[in-house]
This record gives structure tokens, sequence and C-alpha cells, in this order.
């Protein structure tokens, strides 16, 4: 029996084309979502409509908010590259990835994902966005770990290199957009 294959949508596009049985052995809310009674009757909608009788597959619509490139190595790294998560140095993707994993309760790449992430270099280039992301995701039980790490770090790396009042001056200004945030992170230094 050939290997269903579900097309997944990610902002208005398709992501990729992934066989049923590694999605549905992977996350326990996707085998859901692909069983029998879920959604029958927008199914037979999107039947309905679809132009193409060529090829009609069943999709899986990742929410909106969520970068495609994270939809993309999620889907990856559940099809065994690993190697991948090395060569991701963007928190924010990171953070989507992750968002996707816990969205669709997929454990297998966390514990790599997480091992990574914590040991990425945060610098005065990337520490307000590094800072955001620990805050966000130490509100998410699976992360909350990662997110106090990322948060411990983006304040240590602050502490290292704010170290007079010219550069402190200078950093709440070029971030004055995010005053509670640079607020957050002096608060340590």
């Amino acid at each position: 029996e050939m290997d269903e294959p579900i097309v997944v949508l990610c902002a208005g596009s398709a992501a990729a084309v992934v066989n049923k049985s590694l999605l549905i052995k992977e996350s326990p809310v996707i085998k859901t979502m692909l069983g029998e009674n879920w959604n029958r009757n927008v199914e037979l909608e999107e039947a309905k409509r679809s132009t193409s009788t060529l090829f009609k597959a069943r999709t899986i619509t990742i929410p909106e908010g969520y970068d495609v490139k994270a939809a993309k190595i999620l889907l990856c790294l559940l099809e065994g590259f690993d190697v991948m998560i090395k060569n991701i140095q963007d928190f924010r993707l990171m953070e989507d990835i992750l968002g996707l994993c816990d969205y669709y309760n997929i454990l297998s790449p966390v514990k790599a994902l997480v091992t990574h992430m914590s040991q990425m270099d945060i610098s005065m280039d990337n520490l307000l966005q590094v800072f955001e992301v620990g805050k966000r995701l130490a509100d998410v039980d699976m992360f909350k770990k990662l997110g106090e790490i990322l948060q411990s770090g983006s304040r240590s790396v602050a502490k290292a290199n704010l170290t007079s009042s010219l550069l402190v001056l200078k950093f709440i200004t070029e971030n004055k957009t995010k005053m509670d945030n640079v607020l957050e992170i002096l608060e340590g230094v």
C-alpha cells in the first residue's frame, strides 16, 4: 500500500509534501487531524472546490505567524536530516521551530534543538532579540528552562559589554522602541 502524501501549507503556499506515516508517527496531534472523524465536512468542501483531478491530497495548514522556513526545517528534521540544526544561528527561526514542536506535540527533535539553541552565540547585535525569545519560551512549560538560560545569557552579555554610562545610554537610545525589555535587561547590569 502506497503511503498517502500530505501537503503541508504554511503562509499560503506549500511548504512540503510529506508521507502521512511519518507525520502520524511523530505527532499525536497530526494523527488525530488526519483521522477519519476530523473535519470530514471541510475536506468534502475542499474536494468540491479543487480544480485538479490529477492530484488530490489532504492538507495540514500551519497556523499563521510561523515562518515557512521553520516548517520546512522541522519537516526535514523529522525525515532524519539532524545535521541541519548546526547551521541555524537565528534565534527567531529556532523559536518558531520549537513553537511548531509544541503546537503539534512533536518531541523527537526537541532535545537536539534545545541543546543547540542554548549553545548559540549571544552578542550585542542579537542581545535584545535573544532576550525577547527567551521571555516567550519561558512561558511554555516544555521550554521554560531554555527561556531562562537565554534571558540569563542576554543579561551576562549586557553586563560584560555595557561597561560605561555612555554605552548604556547608547543601548537605550538604539532600542527605545523596546524599552520594557531594555529596562529588564539593565536591571541585571
